[in-house]
Formats: structure tokens, C-alpha cells, sequence
């Protein structure tokens, strides 16, 4: 009769330090807010109108509506804008477009005033964004197009990168990426410029700071670092700050955002509550694989905190 009723007690005690599993399949991956605008990069003609549109993006990656916003041109003497979004084109050339509210402005939007609509009037460079680490090198493309959006050939194009301590492009567009940080990348042909394309250069490691899952009560706190090995593999380090609330089957993952999936890779329980520890990582990873590290209940289905890896 003892046994049983230690069973039972202990049986509950387990179940009640992974409450909350319903509460964890709602949570987003968390990200900072943002602004985007519609269209990115748009040519119109002298005395023709374009409107553009905003959409605000919660720090959960969902749509705001009924936001104010607040419009901006870079050069009012190519363009104006009024606070409906409408823009004019006024005279030639390129002009950054902005949307704000009270605590947050967009990435600009660019404006292209051209005056023949079958000239160069955007250029637009792939890919949009990429990643690479210290030493690597990537293909940039870049391609002219018109008014009506047909392709322009026969231009040559002259790259740019915004920091060259941190990646360099040559005459062909290929990146080589020098030291961790990140860069814009600018293709011009007939003095107009592509919207800029984003580069992050990552070095031999990727750390973030572990916090808590706002959707239950659990604490997570800590450094988490993933790093080249000396024998070229990946390892993860928590830090000697590291500490975790008590739970069954508590194991560490890797994953793409901050919530455990069909695509997360478990790295094998948790070794400890507190203090520092090591997990080797198999040699199909990469840097830039993933971005989170999880503390994630396995029994009950309940993330008790993650890091973002930067």
C-alpha cells in the first residue's frame, strides 16, 4: 500500500512540474516588431502617382491592424507622399520611402521617377539576404528591368558593398565574406541603385542568452554558445550562469525558431539544472543551421525557455 501511494504521489509531482502543454502550441517565435511596405522598389513616371500600403508586425509576427502611420519621401523634390500613402513623382531620380508610428520606422521602400518607359528603371539584386561565415564566398545577380518589367540586356553592372572590413564583392558580384557583421549590397547600372540586398558574415561561433517561455511559469536563464570544436565539428556550451527550473524528460534542442517541430533536432537530455555543460552536435550542422536553442519537456510537450543564437 506505501508503494503504491509513493508511486501515485510521485507520478503527480511530475505531472505537475510540466503543466501548461496547451498553452506552449499558441506561442509564436519571438522577433522584433517591424514595418514593411508594398511595393519594396517601384518606378513610376514623371507626374504619375503610386500609392504604398504598410502592414505593422507585432514582436509575434502578426498583423496590427488600424495603425497610423506616419509617411516620409527622402527627397521631396523626386517625390511627395502624402499621409495616405500616395506618391508623386516629380521630378527624375531615386528616393527612400518611409513609413513610421511613435516608436518604430520601416525599412525603406525605393522610389524610382523615370521619364521613358522602356529605359533602365529598376534593378533588382538576388538573393535578397543570405548568410555566410567568415571566408565563404557567394554569387551575387543582379537584373535591369523596365517600366513594364521586362528584363534590360546587354548592362553592366557596378557592385558595392557597404563594409568592406566585413565582406568584399568584386566586378562580378561574387561576395567573399572577411570578418562577422553585417553589410548592404548595392547593384547600380546608369546611375540607379538596386534596393539594397542584406548580408550577415558569422563567425566561428553563435551565442544567445536563454529566457523564459512567456506561456508558462518555468525560468530559463543563462549563455548558450555554438561553436567550432577543435576538431572542426560544432558544440554547444551553457555557460557556468546557466539554470533551469526542475521538470521530467527535459532535453536540449536546436531548431529554426523558438518552438520544437517535426524539423528540431534533439541534442539528448538536459545534463543539468544549473551550471556549465557541453553538447557535441552532429557533423551534418552547420553555423547557420539553426537559430534557437530549446529547454523543452519531452513527456508533456512544453518548452521551458529558449535562446536565440546572434
Amino acid at each position: 500500500m506505501l508503494l503504491r501511494t509513493f508511486c501515485i504521489v510521485f507520478f503527480c509531482a511530475s505531472l505537475i512540474g510540466c503543466v501548461g502543454t496547451d498553452l506552449i502550441n499558441d506561442a509564436g517565435t519571438i522577433t522584433q516588431a517591424r514595418i514593411e511596405i508594398v511595393p519594396g522598389n517601384v518606378a513610376i513616371q514623371t507626374n504619375n502617382i503610386i500609392r504604398f500600403q504598410a502592414t505593422y508586425y507585432d514582436s509575434l509576427g502578426q498583423p496590427v491592424p488600424a495603425v497610423l502611420f506616419h509617411w516620409t519621401s527622402g527627397d521631396t523634390s523626386i517625390a511627395t507622399i502624402d499621409q495616405t500613402g500616395l506618391a508623386l513623382g516629380r521630378n527624375l531620380g531615386q528616393v527612400m520611402i518611409y513609413a513610421s508610428t511613435q516608436d518604430l520606422t520601416s525599412e525603406p521602400a525605393l522610389l524610382t521617377v523615370v521619364a521613358d518607359p522602356n529605359q533602365v528603371s529598376r534593378v533588382v539584386v538576388m538573393p535578397d539576404s543570405a548568410r555566410l561565415n567568415v571566408g565563404e564566398s557567394l554569387q551575387f545577380m543582379a537584373t535591369a528591368l523596365n517600366l513594364k518589367g521586362e528584363v534590360v540586356d546587354g548592362k553592366r553592372f557596378h557592385w558595392r558593398s557597404s563594409d568592406t572590413t566585413v565582406a568584399r564583392i568584386d566586378t562580378l558580384g561574387v561576395i567573399k565574406a572577411v570578418s562577422p557583421g553585417t553589410v548592404e549590397i548595392i547593384a547600380s547600372t546608369e546611375g540607379l541603385n538596386s534596393r539594397p540586398a542584406f548580408l550577415e558574415v558569422m563567425g566561428q561561433s553563435r551565442a544567445g542568452m536563454f529566457t523564459r517561455n512567456p506561456a508558462t511559469s518555468y525560468n530559463v536563464a543563462g549563455t548558450a554558445t555554438l561553436e567550432q570544436s577543435q576538431d572542426g565539428g560544432l558544440i554547444l556550451n551553457f555557460g557556468s550562469d546557466f539554470s533551469c527550473s526542475n521538470g521530467p524528460g527535459l532535453a536540449v534542442f536546436l531548431s529554426g525558431n523558438n518552438r520544437v517541430n517535426s524539423n528540431s533536432l534533439n541534442l539528448g537530455n538536459l545534463k543539468s539544472t544549473s551550471g556549465a555543460q557541453s553538447y557535441e552536435v552532429p557533423e551534418t550542422v552547420q553555423l547557420t543551421t539553426y537559430d534557437w536553442v530549446i529547454i523543452h519537456c519531452v513527456p508533456f510537450n512544453v518548452t521551458f525557455g529558449y535562446a536565440q543564437l546572434q
